[in-house]
């Protein structure tokens, strides 16, 4: 984060990003104190994939708490229309406010904060209207900060996704490594699928029975992960199922939403 102090110096507004499915642990636990006094505004990304009650639930628990909070599908731009009138509208009493102070108006000055992964370029691109910062499916894309410049007279600067130095505590950084959010290679793919096969078949058994055309007597974790491999050709010499591809095809079925919408944490958790 040290890099990024500086450019708190020169911006108006901290957009802090964070992922829908977990609108907790995917948002940097020191922001508030490191910010100050600037103004903020939390987007959860990714809503089309998360439970939208829980959303609803998460909106109104953060705004109970100060925060003005918005929920955003940034693939469909649902949602994004609300976070525009809120910068639109900071925008102006900052030029209204310099201009009576006396000073010449400059642009409103953003900066885009958040952990890797959680959507914040995408949020870019769909508020720019245009491919203005690259994205990807991975934690890592934004190299280094850089400024981009909207319509309505408003700068953002985009910087990279930054873990906090205790992220790897055992469960946390096991469901940021199934929303993508954890560094490629650091986690293995069976631990991480091991954690969501069992919320899964405790939330969403259905789910599952439906994907992988499974039967009332294969909802166990081992069963699940066979009757994937077996489902999908995950099978090497001597028939011996590959439960490694087994782990990471049901993560990216996760990702994906192809196991329906979820929310891993709830507000009244602590």
């Amino acid at each position: 984060m040290r890099p990024l102090r500086q450019y708190l110096k020169v911006v108006d507004v901290v957009l802090e990003v964070a992922d829908a499915r977990l609108p907790v642990s995917s948002r940097y636990p020191d922001l508030a104190s490191i910010i100050g006094s600037k103004t903020r505004l939390l987007v959860l990304t990714r809503a089309d994939l998360a439970d939208p009650k829980l959303t609803a639930q998460w909106l109104e628990f953060f705004r109970s708490q100060g925060t003005t909070a918005f929920a955003i599908n940034a693939r469909t731009g649902e949602g994004s229309r609300a976070l525009r009138q809120q910068l639109a509208m900071i925008a102006k009493e900052k030029r209204q406010t310099m201009a009576h102070k006396g000073f010449r108006g400059r642009p409103l000055r953003i900066m885009a904060a958040g952990i890797p992964n959680v959507g914040k370029s995408s949020l870019i691109n769909r508020l720019a209207g245009r491919s203005a910062a690259r994205t990807g499916n991975r934690p890592g894309i934004t190299r280094g900060p850089q400024w981009l410049r909207f319509e309505g007279n408003i700068e953002l600067l985009d910087t990279p996704g930054v873990l906090w130095t205790h992220w790897h505590e055992q469960r946390t950084a096991l469901w940021l490594g199934t929303i993508g959010c954890a560094p490629e290679g650091v986690l293995a793919a069976e631990d991480i699928a091991d954690l969501l096969a069992e919320y899964l078949l405790t939330n969403a058994p259905d789910n599952l029975k439906i994907r992988y055309n499974l039967k009332e007597g294969q909802l166990t974790k081992q069963k699940l992960f066979e009757s994937i491999a077996e489902r999908r050709g995950f099978i090497s010499f001597g028939g011996v199922f590959d439960l490694e591809k087994s782990a990471t095809a049901l993560i990216n079925d996760f990702r994906e939403g192809y196991l329906g919408r979820f929310t891993l944490e709830a507000p009244k958790q602590d």
